[in-house]
């Protein structure tokens, strides 16, 4: 008989039932029945389970037996996997073995590993085998050989075939071999073949076997049975598995971007190149939708074979079953052929995953450091089919197992939309924790100046500030938005529309959404605008009235986004318009935060370096993250912050500015000027004096925001947040009833009373709490890892004050990390160093400069000293209070034990 042996037999269960429960019940008790006909083939009889598990990777089983001639026992493991099993279960059956053997000493021990160890199995088996003679492990190909032996199965009954993947079948019928029948030419599947040791396959088995993974719906036939002339072919067709095509101009945005047309990313692709360097494993590239993944998988595939490799860039929402694996597989395999990385094997087989793997470690590749990558993009959509999940598991753990220069590449998108009970999250994780995992942010501000540049020279002229703007701003730093955008305006200047039109006229935006509604079908169209009405909206609400398929492909289409856990359309424009059928010109979103809560966010901003992760800004007000997204919204939206995810940063203008604080006010003013509920207000001052009270406005207001449906209540709140920022803009001066637009000249000198809306840390009193608790915080922190959400209240103060003199930060795991400038080169506090960071504060500095002077001042006329460097407005329980703990840090400074300075 001639054979193609590619890869290890296999051990298939087979049973039928009316459950799934039933079904395992069935295959553990074959299973049993199976293991005590090979260890009797060791002397051993009438096992008895100890344990029994059967799921959908496998079974799992344990037994004790007795030797029938010399009563000694055996203590056997057996796991019956669809990939190879770890040395970890090696490592904890030998632990069990050896606590057995304090009873038992001279316990034998097997250990069945279906269909094999990994290769760190296979050193681990070897190592013990070597120290310990009472010690067996069997494999598949062990295991089969042993069937054979007993008569329990036996070769091919007809002659010379081309085959691979060999298995023994277990049924309730008895047990029986098989193998797939190959196709000369293609070497791919076309038949399962079944037979018997003596006589003919009952039809059961044949039909349990057609309808098993084994078998991936090919037909089935009895080996013994009449010969056949010719085989049916019933095999994934290679016209399935479809190449990603990148597009052909920079703004086409329907289309992932070419490699000519990629842009940035450089930190990324340096991290691909640790991969490739490897020449083999599995990468995972993770992003929300439209975040640009398959134009980074193109990217990637430009990098391989620019080293001389070859590359493959799969779509893989044509993955409707487990035989596609082996389809791409072979796909990949014949393209690295044909451009010269490799040489395949005569013996060939794309039969399955295991024999792919084999064929391509078999083959003779011509290049050092090339490697073959095969990329599946798209591939949030396998996660809908666990079998076909699973079969891309196998092929990433078993990866790791071949020694051929393969890497395979995943890009799933990370949005939380669809994915329910049935979604494999472990087989998910699985792929991952076997992966280099690359996480893809939006594009950066350079990205998209270089988009914003490629532009203008596509339209042939210099883009309108207003419009690069709001092209910035509109954008996100999400490359399909920008590229959508960036497409409208270049066919609309070609139509001969001007840059000031499409300004005034908010981008003539209407004909893009026309277009963008003709594309859907009435099932998206209605879901869409049931989104609409109410976005955002948590994605949990919209997945109770609309089904998941026809919210992913609106995502897909990108018509709808994620916002942290929330569904809201691409732009608030777009919303507006799915609800009233037509485009307004003037912005139209609702205002929920104050300027005062706003500014709290801002004040570490100006502060700081404008850029600051949400996580950090959380603990420094001390409050969720969840609140910073909220506080930040109203300020993304009048165009203070540019998108970047998970941080909180200044838009690029209002960095560069010299007067950051004069910067945000402008645009402030600029926004509002231009948003439809300052309209409204204007049209009612001018009918009523110049002179409009809260109520009047909050009745006016939901007619212009027919989308929005909340209370009476809620509107007169809306009204209010609206009022305080039209006041702190210098739009209209608002006394907590009514809004009262200014005369001539007055807004121009409105923004030294804008003040009022935020405490500036000129105001804030410091010290305000004892030293103890401060360098007890520095201790904790430099100790242990501490995190903020763990501090106590106490703590939280003291957190507080390191954080004005810059000693302390919160890192992206949120734990508190304490400036090496207070602490020695041993880790411990060093006073002088903290002194010297404390006194960058002016009015510490000030204050503890009195003290050393004359250490008899009073904290009186300390914190008043303090209080005047710092041009604050403290009250006079401030002022005492400052004064007081400035003069026990003196104390401590100075050398006091911690004993007293806990007391101060």
């Amino acid at each position: 008989m001639k054979r193609v042996v590619v890869s290890d037999p296999q051990v298939l269960v087979l049973a039928a039932g009316d459950t799934v429960q039933a079904v395992n019940n069935a295959k553990g008790h074959l299973f049993e029945a199976f293991v005590a006909k090979v260890l009797a083939r060791y002397g051993y009889e009438d096992p008895t389970t100890r344990n029994l598990n059967v799921n959908s990777d496998g079974v799992e089983l344990d037994v004790v037996a007795m030797h029938k001639l010399t009563k000694s026992t055996a203590i056997a493991e057996c796991k019956a996997y669809s990939s190879a099993v770890n040395a970890q279960a090696l490592t904890s059956f030998y632990g069990k073995l050896v606590v057995e053997r304090f009873k038992l000493p001279k316990a034998h021990g097997f250990f069945f590993a279906l269909p094999r160890f990994t290769a760190d199995g296979v050193e681990k088996s070897e190592e013990i085998s070597s120290q310990d003679d009472s010690f067996t492990y069997l494999d598949a190909t062990a295991v089969h050989d042993i069937a054979k032996e007993l008569g329990i199965v036996c070769d091919y009954p007809n002659g010379e075939t081309l085959s691979s993947d060999t298995a023994i079948v277990i049924t309730s019928d008895g047990v029986y071999a098989c193998h797939k029948h190959l196709d000369k030419q293609t070497r791919k599947a076309d038949a399962v073949e079944v037979w018997a040791s003596d006589g003919n396959v009952p039809d059961t088995v044949v039909a349990l076997l057609a309808s098993s993974s084994y078998a991936d719906e090919l037909p089935v036939t009895d080996a013994r049975a009449a010969a056949r002339t010719t085989l049916r072919v019933v095999s994934v067709e290679d016209d399935l598995v479809v190449e990603v095509r990148g597009s052909g101009s920079d703004f086409e945005y329907q289309l992932p971007a070419s490699p000519k047309y990629f842009i940035g990313r450089s930190g990324l692709v340096r991290s691909f190149s640790e991969v490739l360097g490897q020449r083999r494993g599995v990468l995972v590239l993770n992003a929300q939708s439209g975040w640009g993944k398959s134009s980074v998988a193109l990217r990637l595939k430009q990098e391989v074979e620019g080293a001389g490799g070859a590359a493959v860039v799969i779509d893989s929402r044509t993955a409707s079953a487990p035989s596609f694996v082996t389809a791409a597989l072979r796909k990949a395999a014949l393209k690295a052929q044909s451009v010269g990385l490799c040489k395949l094997p005569e013996d060939a087989s794309y039969a399955s995953i295991g024999s792919s793997l084999v064929t391509l470690s078999q083959s003779t590749w011509a290049r050092d450091g090339a490697s073959l990558l095969i990329f599946f993009d798209q591939f949030e959509n396998v996660f809908r089919d666990a079998e076909t999940t699973r079969s891309f598991r196998n092929l990433a753990l078993a990866l790791g197992e071949t020694e051929a220069p393969i890497i395979i590449g995943f890009a799933w998108k990370t949005d939380l939309v669809g994915w329910t009970e049935d979604h494999p999250y472990q087989l998910r994780d699985e792929i991952r924790s076997a992966a280099h995992v690359i996480n893809l942010q939006p594009l950066g501000a350079k990205e998209v100046d270089t988009l914003l540049r490629r532009l203008e020279k596509a339209v042939g002229e210099k883009l309108h500030p207003d419009l690069r703007s709001r092209l910035r701003e509109y954008s996100q730093g999400l490359p399909w938005l920008l590229k959508k955008f960036a497409g409208h305006i270049i066919s609309e200047i070609k139509g001969g529309i001007d840059q000031a039109t499409l300004v005034g006229e908010a981008l003539n935006i209407r004909n893009l959404f026309d277009a963008d509604l003709a594309q859907l079908d009435p099932s998206q169209t209605e879901a869409l605008k049931s989104i609409a009405r109410y976005a955002p909206v948590p994605a949990s609400e919209v997945m109770e009235r609309v089904p998941a398929a026809v919210v992913n492909s609106l995502i897909d289409r990108r018509l709808i986004i994620q916002v942290g856990e929330q569904l809201d359309t691409y732009w608030d424009i777009f919303r507006d318009f799915l609800n009233t059928g037509s485009v307004p010109i003037e912005d139209s979103y609702i205002m929920r935060q104050t300027p005062a809560s706003v500014w709290r966010l801002l004040d570490p901003l100006l502060v700081d370096s404008g850029d600051l992760a949400v996580l950090e800004i959380a603990a420094l007000l001390n409050t969720s993250e969840n609140t910073v997204y909220n506080l930040s919204r109203e300020l993304r939206l009048m165009g203070c912050l540019s998108y970047a995810p998970n941080r909180v940063k200044l838009a690029s203008e209002i960095m560069d500015a010299p007067d950051r604080e004069a910067a945000i006010y402008a645009r402030v003013g600029n926004a509002l000027r231009r948003h439809k509920a300052y309209s409204l207000f204007q049209k009612l001052a001018e009918r009523n004096s110049g002179r409009v009270t809260v109520t009047a406005l909050a009745r006016q207001l939901p007619s212009a925001f027919p989308a929005v449906d909340v209370t009476e209540k809620t509107w007169d709140v809306y009204t209010r947040v609206f009022c305080s920022w039209f006041d702190y803009a210098g739009l209209a001066s608002f006394d907590s009833q009514s809004l009262q637009l200014p005369e001539d000249g007055v807004a121009i000198e409105r923004r030294v009373r804008a003040r009022r809306y935020y405490k500036k840390s000129e105001n804030i009193v410091f010290p305000a709490i004892p030293a103890g608790p401060v360098v007890e915080l520095i201790e904790s922190a430099t100790s242990k890892p501490t995190g903020f959400a763990d501090l106590t209240k106490k703590q939280k103060r003291a957190f507080s004050e390191l954080r004005l003199v810059g000693a302390v930060t919160v890192d992206q795991d949120g734990l508190v990390i304490i400036s090496k400038a207070v602490l020695g080169e041993d880790g411990e506090v060093d006073r002088g160093k903290l002194e010297s960071q404390l006194c960058t504060h002016a009015g510490f500095n000030a204050g503890l400069s009195a003290i050393k002077e004359d250490p008899k001042i009073d904290a009186v006329a300390v914190g008043t000293l303090v209080n005047e460097m710092m041009g604050g407005e403290w009250t006079d329980t401030g002022v005492n209070t400052s004064g007081r703990y400035l003069r026990g840090w003196a104390r401590y400074l100075a050398g006091k034990s911690k004993k007293n300075v806990k007391v101060l």
